[in-house]
């Protein structure tokens, strides 16, 4: 393994953290250390979401200064910015200032703008996978083509909530994908990320990797 290290200062504090970290789970007496590295970690998380948040309103404000062909929707995201954070900011202060629960308003805006758009956008990836399925059914015609638009046909058929056009065998058909290769094929993939991770955060504390700049 050659490990060259041109930010040694850096690279051991990575190193030293995460195993410590590690070993916290490990030994009982070390568990409070970790929780404090831990919770460190969570406020300079939520500091770069803050800094990331206040570059990407810098990088629209410029657009909309240059006038460019999409600065109409760099003013729509600096408008859904300050109007989000107008909501946030007040109910936390009704929640722990006033004692209001639940943080109403942002699950109002979550219940009545968010999940529409949410929705709407699942049902275009619908339609997008479904004429996907189509085109490759039309260029290519094989065993894994034709399985593919079959299963899209039968989950899109069982899932309609129409009493008119509810087919219960087909029902039955789509809660079975869903259930059994659907749920089965995302379990692998679960797997493939926690590998990943697990392969990547051993070569951090190797010191092979060093995404801190080392």
């Amino acid at each position: 393994m050659n490990i060259k290290v041109k930010a040694p200062i850096s690279t051991a504090v990575a190193i030293g953290v995460g195993v410590i970290v590690l070993a916290g789970y490990f030994i009982p007496s070390m568990d409070s250390i970790r929780f404090i590295l831990l919770r460190t970690g969570l406020v300079l998380a939520a500091v770069a979401l803050l800094v990331g948040i206040i570059n990407l309103a810098t990088v629209h404000i410029k657009k909309i200064g240059k006038e460019s062909e999409n600065s109409g929707y760099s003013l729509i995201l600096l408008i859904s910015l300050l109007i989000t954070l107008i909501v946030g900011i007040t109910d936390m202060a009704q929640t722990y200032l006033v004692g209001r629960p639940n943080f109403q308003i942002t699950n109002w805006v979550f219940t009545n703008i968010q999940l529409p758009i949410e929705t709407s956008l699942l049902a275009v990836t619908t339609i997008s996978l479904t004429y996907a399925a189509a085109g490759i059914l039309r260029k290519r015609m094989n065993m894994f083509s034709i399985s593919f638009f079959f299963v899209v046909l039968l989950v899109l058929l069982g899932s309609f909530s129409i009493p008119s056009a509810t087919i219960p065998f087909l029902q039955v058909i789509r809660d079975w994908i869903l259930r059994v290769p659907a749920l089965g094929g995302a379990r692998g993939l679960l797997l493939g990320i926690a590998l990943g991770t697990i392969t990547t955060g051993i070569r951090v504390l190797l010191g092979t990797d060093r995404p801190y700049g080392g």
